[in-house]
């Protein structure tokens, strides 16, 4: 499910830097609307949009389809891939750090989860080893299920 929210996240946060821009423009034609209609409107002639302006609107446009546009591609290599149907399958991960700790400048001990196993690795600056073995504890969701 977390997984999820990251994947909607992106999408959502490139929508949210959009909107105020649009806002700005939504309320204008309300507050015309909200004028009293006794009198006919006074025509009048719109300002040209400066060549500058609307060169960075453009510049800003496009900086934000190419920030959404490389944001979902890195939600969908990190958080998934395609399956055989071409429809998006959430990745079950098979290697889990449950637990590191550092023991000196140069040594850690690793608590890993490997394909229901848990192991205990020693690194150190020469070499990686298996210290124990031992099955990997249920989980708390898999037992209520």
């Amino acid at each position: 499910m977390m997984k999820l929210r990251h994947l909607l996240a992106i999408p959502a946060l490139a929508l949210a830097l959009a909107v105020p821009c649009f806002a700005a423009e939504a309320t204008q034609p309300a507050a015309a609307e909200a004028a009293p209609a006794a009198r006919p409107a006074i025509p009048f002639k719109h300002e040209k949009q400066s060549d500058g302006s609307l060169g960075f609107q453009a510049l800003a446009a496009l900086v934000l389809a190419g920030l959404a546009a490389y944001g979902i591609v890195y939600a969908l290599k990190h958080y998934g891939v395609k399956g055989a149907a071409g429809g998006l399958v959430l990745r079950q991960r098979r290697v889990k750090t449950l637990e590191s700790t550092r023991l000196g400048r140069r040594s850690v001990l690793h608590v890993i989860e490997y394909d229901g196993e848990q192991l205990l690795l020693a690194e150190t600056e020469q070499k990686l080893e298996v210290l124990s073995r031992r099955p990997a504890a249920p989980q708390a969701g898999a037992a209520d299920a």
